[in-house]
């Protein structure tokens, strides 16, 4: 009797100029436990030697260009997917270092359960706590609100204090895998989100397949949090792009039972926070609120488009389950005022 055919896995590492990170990168890559049938590097329009420096301390990376223009990151990760073949897919930051078994218990959680659709590493932070002396979660993966807004789970927690496996609502885009065939079926990242809250759409739609979304804590990753995307952009472009996604992935994804509920809180919440810039001379967030609606007005028929073709494949599911029924926001809301 045939044994079956071990499925086959594909890296994919997005690359915007992060020459400072590959060397470390690729060599943890290269010292896994299971190291994957092929890796591909998606170099976004770099000019600092990126390429070279993999061409030459890595030649068994294939790497992948569209010189065009800056695709950022859901567009890139959707023409590296192309360029791929293995039964898995495997979409991972350039900005860290692989635990030796990340990409093993990565592809044994998939293999146990069918159900799984995506499963995320638990991204811990690069550099130790200075008070603890030890490596604090960044996340595993994210919890979601009924406006839209996710956050991370476990963040500032220690690894060996969370359970080994858990569902949740999302998976960030910093070490993800996912199954080829559910890729393509859910026409994977949506190339309208330049950057920022496109895994979180891209694990919205596949829940509303019915697919689970877990994390494995012994796919760990230690992660320079925000060290490619964190320099190179203002934070109030950084706010336009997150605010102009999270409404559109509420009209596209949001379940008809809950839309006008969750749109109602979501403009009540936008609203204020817009009074709030305003207020405080912060004009520069004020705007990018407004542009992020002006934008979605502009995109509205495509999104209303997008959400008939996305709730016509709608499953049996259980996100109502997991979206908290109060605004993670405002709970957010004290610490970041001190921020800005």
């Amino acid at each position: 009797m045939k044994k079956n055919k071990r499925k086959t896995v594909s890296l994919i590492v997005l690359n915007y100029n992060g020459k400072q990170h590959l060397g470390e990168y690729f060599e943890s890559v290269y010292r896994q436990t299971l190291i994957p049938d092929e890796v591909i590097m998606m170099d976004n329009l770099s000019t600092d030697g990126s390429r070279e420096f993999v061409k030459t301390n890595f030649p068994q990376v294939k790497i992948v260009a569209d010189d065009s223009r800056n695709l950022g990151t859901a567009t890139a990760s959707n023409v590296g997917f192309a360029h791929t073949k293995g039964n898995y897919v495997i979409f991972q930051s350039n900005d860290m270092r692989l635990d030796k078994k990340c990409i093993e218990e990565l592809v044994n959680t998939m293999e146990k359960d069918k159900a799984i659709g995506i499963c995320t590493s638990v991204l811990v932070n690069y550099y130790k706590d200075e008070k603890s002396g030890k490596h604090l979660i960044d996340n595993a993966g994210g919890i979601a609100d009924i406006y839209g807004f996710g956050m991370q789970k476990y963040p500032q927690k220690r690894i060996e204090d969370i359970p080994n496996q858990e569902e949740v609502f999302f998976s960030y885009g910093g070490s993800f895998i996912i199954k080829r065939t559910l890729y393509k079926k859910i026409s994977g990242f949506d190339d309208r989100y330049f950057n920022l809250n496109e895994d979180f759409d891209l694990s919205w739609r596949v829940r509303l397949l019915g697919c689970k979304i877990v994390y494995n804590k012994k796919s760990i990753i230690y992660h320079k949090v925000s060290a490619t995307l964190g320099p190179l952009y203002k934070r109030s472009l950084k706010r336009y792009w997150s605010e102009k996604n999270i409404l559109r992935s509420l009209l596209k994804n949001c379940q008809p039972n809950r839309l006008l509920t969750s749109l109602s809180g979501y403009f009540f919440l936008l609203g204020g926070e817009m009074m709030y810039f305003l207020f405080r001379g912060r004009i520069g967030f004020f705007l990018a609120d407004f542009k992020a609606l002006l934008w979605n007005l502009y995109q509205l028929p495509n999104t209303l488009s997008e959400r008939r073709k996305i709730q016509s494949l709608r499953q049996k599911n259980n996100i109502d389950d997991l979206l908290i029924k109060y605004s993670l926001k405002l709970k957010l809301f004290e610490s970041f005022k001190k921020l800005i």
